[in-house]
């Protein structure tokens, strides 16, 4: 009998990783070979002040442990995967757009005046700088207001961003489940919400055989989710914490649960995130397509 292949991935948040999870749960990992081992990526101290300046933070610190060399592979949004790729000491890569189709929500406590996009011009937003909070929040507001007028600022994990928001610390925060469903019913008011997608990237040194085995059990992850995100649900409940819950399966709108099959990220969809990126300062224009991405998954 074989060995099995060992990868480590990192995550932060289930709703990113769930088909991962699923796959080891449902054994689909073991079936094709794989052991994977699971690490928290880096939490920040919710003491620290809020930084209004995004070069200020590295883009790789919540996802050190793959900078480090403690993890394989970790998926994170499509935006801040091309910076992190770009700036990679060990050559990390972008392997695939991940199967979380993710939504994130900008919201404002239940005693708040605000009530629609505009209001939120020069109101301070909590979002995760170099992540899908940061970005999603800049590209559903500079359709209502001037660059100039979105006052993005960096809390870290959405546990952070949604007591920072309830404590009127700032005016919105920026979240994703499970703490939509925590905010909601808390009675947190919707602003506005949209969906993005999402990469994995990996080490150079992953191999095909074994990019080819984690395509077959996530598909499969993918399938069983699909059939029944009732089932999966555990997973997001379980990155409440116990102050703020619990949860119950009818506090999730499953529709916002999205979850599609590994495929390759496109050129031009590169080309056009890469060109948004440099027109807000937040990647080099030197960055290109052939340097920072390698199709290994979804390809077959």
């Amino acid at each position: 009998m074989r060995p099995m292949k060992r990868i480590t991935s990192e995550y932060s948040q289930a709703v990113f990783n769930l088909p991962w999870l699923v796959a080891q749960e449902e054994g689909f990992f073991a079936q094709v070979g794989i052991e994977v081992e699971f690490i928290r990526g880096r939490q920040r101290d919710p003491k620290l002040p809020a930084e209004s300046d995004p070069s200020k933070i590295d883009p790789f610190w919540r996802h050190a442990p793959f900078e480090e060399g403690q993890a394989t592979v970790f998926n994170a949004c499509e935006w801040g995967q091309i910076r992190r790729s770009d700036d990679s000491r060990i050559g990390g890569r972008i392997i695939m757009l991940r199967p979380a189709v993710v939504s994130q929500g900008l919201f404002v406590r239940p005693d708040s005046p605000l009530s629609h996009p505009q209001d939120l011009r020069d109101k301070t937003i909590a979002v995760n700088f170099h992540a899908g909070s940061h970005y999603l929040s800049l590209q559903m507001l500079e359709g209502f207001m001037a660059r100039d007028e979105i006052k993005c600022v960096h809390l870290g994990q959405a546990e952070n961003r949604y007591k920072a928001m309830l404590a009127g610390e700032v005016d919105c925060a920026a979240l994703m489940e499970p703490y939509i469903a925590v905010a909601e019913k808390a009675g947190c008011a919707l602003i506005m919400e949209a969906y993005y997608a999402g990469s994995e990237m990996a080490t150079l040194d992953m191999d095909e055989e074994t990019a080819l085995a984690i395509d077959r059990a996530i598909r499969k992850a993918v399938r069983a989710i699909n059939a029944d995100k009732r089932r999966y649900l555990h997973h997001l409940k379980a990155d409440v914490p116990a102050d703020l819950g619990p949860l119950s399966t009818d506090d999730f709108r499953l529709s916002r649960l999205r979850y599609l099959d590994p495929r390759p990220y496109p050129a031009e969809e590169f080309e056009r995130t890469h060109q948004w990126l440099v027109s807000w300062g937040l990647v080099s224009p030197e960055a290109t397509y052939e340097e920072l991405v390698d199709n290994r998954i979804g390809l077959r």
